[in-house]
């Protein structure tokens, strides 16, 4: 992977948010309970061993709610988690992509890695008891996780061997904000 298409792979993390197993319920998986609304997103780099990385970052997510679950609805998939009594959610998801297919005459397995996503917010206003409906920002931490597969040989994606990493396994870590713009079907 060159180096360009690594920081163009991390962009993409906010716009591709995968979610297996997210457990979203209703009749449209990609929308599910009722809208919460658009919120934009401010982001700064907190940490970055995996290379060069967006900063600031900016992108919009949709927010969305059934009781206590909340949904980050981004792409794909949305992922979830229970807002606690504190109005804290943490939302996790994991995903493999093969980045090189394994080559039989260079006696090379394949190079998968695999990334696990955590959001992990406080949303506002704050009141007891929790009223998702009501929420108008929210400020947090974004952080990906990259790192090979059992069995994986990742060496050739290491900047030093020409791939976009400098580092593997690695991790980059954002601090976010977020502020509702308007609303979300």
């Amino acid at each position: 992977m060159a180096r360009s298409s690594c920081r163009d792979a991390l962009v993409l993390l906010g716009i591709a948010t995968i979610a297996e197993g997210s457990g979203c319920s209703g009749k449209d998986p990609y929308r599910p309970g009722d809208s919460i609304g658009v919120f934009h997103v401010t982001s700064k780099l907190v940490s970055s061993t995996c290379g060069a990385a967006p900063d600031p970052w900016e992108f919009d997510v949709r927010l969305r709610h059934e009781k206590s679950t909340l949904y980050w609805v981004q792409g794909d998939a949305p992922i979830s988690a229970v807002v606690d009594a504190a109005a804290h959610a943490t939302m996790k998801a994991t995903a493999t992509q093969t980045v090189r297919a394994a080559d039989a005459r260079a006696q090379m397995a394949a190079c998968a890695l695999e990334r696990d996503d955590v959001v992990d917010l406080t949303l506002a206003p704050m009141a007891a008891p929790v009223d998702l409906r009501s929420v108008t920002s929210f400020t947090g931490t974004l952080t990906y996780r990259f790192g090979p597969t059992d069995g994986s040989e990742c060496e050739d994606q290491i900047t030093a061997s020409g791939g976009g990493y400098d580092a593997l396994p690695c991790t980059v870590s954002y601090s976010v904000t977020g502020k509702r713009t308007g609303d979300a079907k």
